[in-house]
């Protein structure tokens, strides 16, 4: 029986073009750490081994533990990533697109009865991830569950991740759908494993792997869930 949707964020149910949206935070950071007269090279280095540390997590930490463990040498980082999160981060929302269809999709759903979970890559804090939500027009207090590297051992695409998920709602892989973008960071270890949908609008198939999950536009995945659940 179906009683939940996995959703990812970004260029999900937040649309942006990713790369754009990398490139753009990458230069925040570095114009964030000239501006505090930080180590700009040493600045990155450090943030580069906490981002590695959290994709190569085995489980045994939090990802906020695993970033902090491998970039605790360089204080000064630690110390300015929560003042950049509140200062800085918010520039940029001008990378993103608002399409109200995200939020209605999440509302329609809910009030269905579905457990709704944002299944976004915890690679940022919970500030970040609330922040982002707040560019897709979602209210936060319609999901269940919200991952973050606070309350994640595990990052995209290792299927620990997901199931980390199932474990702490007590769900099964047959009870959900998990919609993403990107075959591979979203459906590399976990395809087959859930009903599954891709979002076309900004699809990323950086290897133009065959795809043999259904696809739909975001208006196309609001039209189907209001005939189908």
């Amino acid at each position: 029986m179906l009683k939940a949707f996995f959703f990812d964020l970004d260029s999900t149910l937040l649309q942006m073009n990713q790369d754009e949206f990398i490139k753009n935070y990458f230069d925040s950071l570095k114009n964030y750490a000239i501006k505090k007269n930080l180590d700009v090279k040493k600045f990155f280095y450090y943030l580069n081994l906490g981002i590695e540390a959290m994709l190569n997590n085995d489980g045994s930490k939090t990802n906020l533990e695993a970033f902090n463990e491998a970039a605790g040498c360089y204080k000064e980082l630690l110390n300015e990533m929560p003042n950049y999160y509140k200062e800085e981060f918010q520039s940029l929302k001008k990378v993103s697109i608002y399409n109200p269809l995200s939020n209605l999709i999440v509302k329609e759903l809910k009030a269905k009865g579905y457990k709704i979970v944002l299944a976004t890559n915890p690679l940022f804090p919970k500030e970040a991830t609330l922040e982002r939500m707040k560019w897709a027009g979602l209210d936060s207090n319609d999901f269940t569950y919200i991952t973050t590297y606070e309350n994640s051992h595990y990052t995209k695409p290792k299927k620990e991740y997901f199931f980390e998920i199932l474990e702490k709602l007590n769900l099964t892989s047959d009870e959900i759908y998990y919609i993403g973008n990107d075959i591979d960071d979203d459906f590399k270890e976990i395809n087959g494993m859930f009903k599954s949908f891709i979002i076309s609008d900004y699809l990323i198939n950086k290897e133009n792997k065959e795809i043999n999950i259904p696809t739909l536009s975001l208006s196309g995945f609001y039209n189907w869930q209001k005939e189908n659940v």
